[in-house]
């Protein structure tokens, strides 16, 4: 029955993207004569968007770029009254049908109660959930001979690293404006495109990563070799240093910054490098980087993972243990149980002299629900929580109305808009109520079950069936930058290419979006739902193994399910309203 209706619910889906995919685009005429849109790429010269920075005056030296929280210019989500009568581009353009809205929301709260319907008649009986693994693609006739090519890392790393040395290089060196293609290629393709790596591949991203790359060319000149101490061992450096990254990218525009940006890039290889001549393999990869924690917990969502054809191989018949010594993330394939730890480099698969390592598919999020309870802990729960605090607050920095609520939050508590009030904002909003929210709304459950344990307890076994909406909405979120800013792409590269090299004319016209609002809605409507259906699986398979007594699992399944549901409403809802472009 699930089955059937899911099937119907993805058919009814797919047919209104289809239908609604045939709205009509900007004509060429009009977007080369419509004002030009808040990013500024189709500005005269010397005007400056709400982000950029001003041009040196011609008879004075030119002075480095100051960051935009710095009191020569105001923060990056704080608008000047001058800014603020800028002239702006329709914005009715910029949203989707109402009607349109409201059905998606009136499929949401129907797919929503079917749901809650089917777990309260299945009752969700307990019991450990099976494991069902698909495929091993090392088997596949040309997939398997691309795994295993020993030069497979190679051919991911070299055009990332060609990649990243030009956005350095565009970035340090460039005009410092948003049509720059460090940019450009690292706000609008490289930074929403890797999210979507994660759903399909794991961490294979962090194999192609030039940050670890340049590190390992460091180590391989010099290393100490050093044990990395056991103080890196946990995902409180992680979490901290991708709160101090998003409170920076925001306060600062780092996205809307050049040189930023490139100081960026240099900050993290700068780190990389260190790291990789102190301690041994990849640690800074492994316990350090700032993207690590996230980048882990999404690949736990991913249907493919490392696994190994017979564990009496491993503990008897290898007496080397070549993949552990190969593995650059201290990990051993016979003991790998999720995704988090691994980047799918594959030397494992190319080291084990058995044949005994596989690439097999399985589940979308079946790391979530199946990994050993004894990895839980308390620092990824609170990842957890902060990304669905991040991911929305994120969002809500991007809505045109965000300004007007950011000056009614500071009227209430007396603080003018700045660095300060963004902070506390941010600190409050993104960290401090979603943790409280998803650790009192699973000790709801675990009370409902009657099992015993408190409330860090709760927190710790429930927070995972929370990530697929982080997820959802992180991806919604990137789909506006993917496909709605992707036209700024290209018009910017080919930019770029015609003022560096010669090739081509100089750009004139304005950037007109590859989707329409209502497609584009309807794309950022089904990521929503997916990570709404995978939150409750996630939740299911967790209850049916923690519930006391089994038959109470349901209790545990509803207040987590009901709040993804709210979750999910208020996201379709913040993803309609009038949304500025930032590129």
């Amino acid at each position: 029955m699930l089955r059937a209706l899911l099937g119907g619910f993805a058919l009814l889906c797919l047919c209104s993207a289809f239908a609604l995919a045939q709205e009509p685009g900007v004509p060429e005429t009009q977007a080369e004569t419509q004002a030009p849109p808040k990013s500024g790429h189709a500005h005269p010269p010397g005007a400056t968007t709400p982000h950029e920075h001003p041009p040196a005056k011609p008879d004075a030296p030119a002075q480095p770029q100051l960051p935009a929280a710095q009191e020569a210019t105001p923060p990056a989500h704080v608008h000047t009254p001058e800014q603020a009568a800028a002239p702006e581009h329709d914005q009715e353009a910029q949203t989707p049908d109402a009607a349109v809205v409201q059905a998606l929301l009136g499929l949401t709260l129907a797919f929503a109660l079917a749901l809650v319907l089917f777990a309260r008649r299945s009752g969700i009986s307990g019991g450990t959930v099976p494991h069902r693994p698909g495929s091993n693609l090392l088997e596949w006739p040309v997939v398997g001979k691309l795994l295993r090519w020993r030069h497979f890392p190679t051919l991911l790393v070299a055009p990332t690293l060609v990649v990243f040395l030009f956005i350095v290089l565009a970035g340090l060196f460039g005009e410092q404006n948003t049509s720059n293609p460090a940019i450009l290629l690292t706000w609008i393709l490289w930074w929403p495109a890797v999210i979507f790596t994660f759903l399909l591949l794991g961490r294979i991203w962090c194999t192609a990563c030039p940050f670890g790359t340049i590190g390992d060319l460091a180590q391989r000149i010099f290393t100490f070799g050093l044990r990395p101490p056991r103080i890196f061992r946990n995902m409180w450096w992680r979490l901290g240093l991708f709160l101090a990254l998003t409170w920076a990218t925001t306060l600062w525009a780092l996205d809307r910054w050049p040189l930023g940006t490139a100081l960026l890039g240099l900050s993290l290889t700068a780190g990389a490098v260190a790291l990789a001549v102190v301690y041994e393999k990849r640690t800074f990869c492994r316990y350090v980087c700032p993207l690590g924690g996230i980048f882990g917990l999404y690949a736990m969502e991913a249907p493919v993972r490392i696994g190994v054809k017979d564990q009496h191989i491993c503990q008897h018949d290898c007496a080397g243990k070549n993949c552990a010594e190969a593995c650059a993330w201290f990990e051993f394939a016979s003991t790998l149980d999720r995704n988090a730890e691994c980047n799918l480099c594959l030397e494992c698969v190319r080291a084990c002299p058995h044949h005994n390592i596989v690439v097999q598919t399985q589940a979308p999020a079946t790391d979530l629900a199946l990994f050993q309870p004894h990895r839980k802990s308390l620092d990824e729960a609170a990842t957890v929580a902060a990304v669905l605090g991040v991911a929305l607050l994120q969002t809500m920095v991007m809505l045109n109305a965000w300004e007007g609520w950011e000056a009614r939050i500071g009227g209430f508590f007396h603080l003018s808009p700045g660095p300060i009030l963004y902070t506390a904002i941010f600190l409050t909003l993104g960290l401090a109520v979603p943790v409280l929210l998803v650790a009192l709304i699973s000790y709801v459950g675990l009370r409902g079950t009657a099992a015993r344990g408190d409330i860090f307890h709760a927190f710790r076994t429930y927070a995972y069936a929370f990530l697929p909406l982080g997820l959802g909405l992180h991806a919604a979120h990137n789909f506006h930058h993917l496909f709605g800013e992707s036209g700024a792409l290209w018009l910017g590269l080919k930019q770029a290419l015609a003022q560096y090299t010669g090739w081509g004319s100089p750009v004139t016209t304005a950037a007109a979006a590859s989707f329409g609002p209502n497609a584009l809605f309807v794309l950022q409507w089904l990521a929503l739902v997916g990570g709404l259906y995978l939150a409750y699986r996630v939740a299911v398979a967790v209850a049916r193994r923690n519930a006391s007594p089994p038959a109470s699992a349901f209790r545990a399944v509803l207040p987590i399910l009901l709040f993804a549901v709210a979750y999910t409403l208020l996201n379709i809802l913040i993803l309609s309203a009038p949304m500025a472009h930032r590129h």
